[in-house]
């Protein structure tokens, strides 16, 4: 027995609307949201219809929740015809998508289609009438954090390849990709009275990092479009790639009496008015986390040896900008030691605004038998809805550190076996170098408290002032990132260096573009080449960012090199 489809999993088969000509070719799209675990498509029987293609399958290139599977039929005859629902085994249920129809009609006027184009015809206007490309945005006035969500539609009526040549640079946000152009999301929309092939070139989740009047710039697609002189009705047949790069793709021989032309169509700038919060929290915790969140902690082992590695995890749950939850501060016993955080996230991008978590990974040792407490951890953040600052907290934590310590555990261990006749020499070696490795620890721990201390001081000097921010600390985000994925460390990385120029330069909005970033660094002084190198990174990053190319660089040893270059910026500013 076949069941019907949770509230949650989706399940959607997708016709043309409009009125189909014998002959022509048309696109059956069966659109799967929402599912963790997919098997056993099962398709129906196209009776009346001729199978071109299919299936092709399509995903979000990110998670197993959305898969788009395609069909391309063609009309043998008229009337109206059921397209009947495909099943699938979804989450170990078997589910099937809706039955649609479709009208197949007389043949259009060939004077009506598109694709011919009569004596005399400006083929760049009809170009532009018939091929156009949008950018929708669902809102233009926000706050600081809050998300919006900007589509860049491909609206089609003609035989064209379209390549996207310049993606925009998003400057001011945060970008998470939703769709792109590899997804081949397409739909079919009526505007003034015709039915246009729609492709879903991207789709972006925007988080505005400050105050102010941003300009999302165009993205422009290049396009080469074929018509017919000779009297024929064709099916509108339109690809689109991504070609920032100048890779050419594979040209197809074009129809016999068939014309090409070359255009290129870009959206519109628009503007985003990005409001600032309202007065600053009280809360001590706040760093520009906004969305609704909630917070949790645990420790790996509640009681351990003296001197041995603990770990304590805390997880920071909900929806919102999660490029700015940060490590939450923790008021640490003095007996403890504690390392580097790791950073793991676990997001799903097609949900606005982000859901899911943040995990906090602390690695620490104590030194000092006996009970010892972490105090409750807090986070804060602005809730848009009820437009308040607010702060959750966990409980607080107890750990027990027994009196002996791993090493005189070892030892206690190796004591117990019975001692052989001319070994008390080599066990007196063996306990010096424990002795020896033990005082190394502990000097090594002593030094790197200092050091850590040194750290603290030097940010209560500075807070207060972002001038006075060290390009270490605006480059942590992309540190902490350098496990992570490749797309992620790059947009953290693009974002570091512009808001390093944006505290140094003032630069924001649509200033913060690379051939504006080159001559007010020349008006400087600044070396050239020192400007070429930073024009680079910058483009590198993008490339990592916007595209699906392959980044053959050490992740490392890029990030230490913009350091370097940002630093020596930095001395020849000052």
């Amino acid at each position: 027995m076949l069941l019907s489809a949770s509230a949650q999993v989706k399940f959607r088969t997708i016709v043309p609307g409009h009125t189909i000509a014998p002959g022509e070719s048309f696109q059956v799209q069966y659109i799967l949201e929402n599912a963790n675990e997919i098997s056993g498509f099962l398709p129906p029987q196209f009776q009346g219809f001729r199978i071109v293609s299919g299936p092709h399958v399509y995903s979000d290139g990110k998670s197993s929740f959305y898969r788009n599977l395609v069909f391309t039929l063609v009309a043998t005859k008229q009337g109206r015809f059921k397209i009947y629902g495909a099943t699938c085994l979804v989450n170990g249920k078997l589910i099937k998508s809706n039955d649609a129809f479709v009208k197949i009609g007389p043949v259009e006027e060939a004077g009506d289609s598109p694709y011919f184009l009569r004596l005399g015809e400006d083929p760049f206007k009809k170009i532009s009438e018939n091929l156009f490309l949008k950018l929708i945005l669902n809102k233009q006035n926000c706050f600081i954090g809050e998300p919006l969500v900007a589509t860049f539609k491909l609206y089609s009526r003609l035989q064209s390849r379209s390549n996207v040549v310049k993606n925009p640079g998003f400057y001011g946000f945060s970008v998470y990709d939703m769709i792109n152009v590899n997804d081949q999301v397409e739909s079919e929309e009526k505007l003034n009275g015709h039915w246009f092939q729609v492709h879903t070139v991207r789709r972006v989740q925007l988080y505005p990092l400050q105050a102010g009047s941003f300009t999302i710039d165009a993205m422009e697609v290049a396009n080469e479009v074929e018509f017919s002189r000779s009297v024929v009705n064709k099916r509108t047949e339109q690809e689109v790639t991504e070609n920032m790069y100048g890779n050419n793709g594979t040209k197809q021989a074009k129809d016999a009496n068939s014309e090409l032309y070359k255009m290129n169509i870009k959206t519109d700038p628009v503007i985003v008015h990005v409001k600032p919060l309202p007065a600053k929290s009280p809360a001590d915790t706040f760093a520009g986390a906004v969305g609704n969140f909630s917070i949790n902690a645990f420790i790996e082992k509640d009681s351990i040896l003296k001197n041995e590695e603990n770990s304590l995890t805390v997880v920071v749950k909900g929806s919102g900008n999660f490029q700015r939850v940060n490590a939450p501060a923790i008021n640490w016993p003095q007996e403890f030691e504690t390392f580097d955080v790791l950073v793991t996230d676990t997001l799903n991008k097609a949900w606005v605004p982000l859901t899911g978590q943040r995990s906090f990974k602390y690695v620490f040792v104590g030194d000092k038998p006996g009970w010892h407490t972490i105090p409750a951890i807090s986070f804060s953040f602005f809730n848009l809805k009820s437009k308040t600052y607010k702060t959750v907290s966990t409980k607080p934590l107890t750990i027990f550190i027994s009196s002996k310590s791993k090493t005189e555990n070892k030892t206690i261990v190796s004591e117990s076996r019975p001692k052989r006749s001319g070994n008390r020499f080599a066990w007196w070696l063996s306990a010096t170098a424990a002795l020896a490795m033990m005082l190394g620890i502990f000097l090594w721990l002593r030094n790197k408290r200092n050091a850590i201390q040194k750290l603290k001081e030097q940010d209560k000097t500075n807070e207060g002032s972002s001038s006075l921010r060290p390009i270490e600390e605006i480059l942590r985000p992309a540190h902490l990132t350098l496990e992570g994925e490749d797309k992620i460390f790059f947009r953290e990385l693009h974002q570091a260096i512009w808001n390093y120029l944006n505290i140094r330069l003032q630069l924001s909005g649509s200033q913060m573009n690379k051939e504006l970033l080159s001559t007010i660094l020349m008006s400087k002084n600044i070396n050239r080449d020192l400007v070429e190198e930073l024009i680079e990174i910058i483009r590198q990053s993008e490339t990592g960012i916007y595209t699906s190319a392959h980044m053959n660089l050490n992740k490392q040893e890029f990030f230490q090199k913009t350091g370097k270059i940002l630093e020596a910026i930095e001395n020849s500013l000052v």
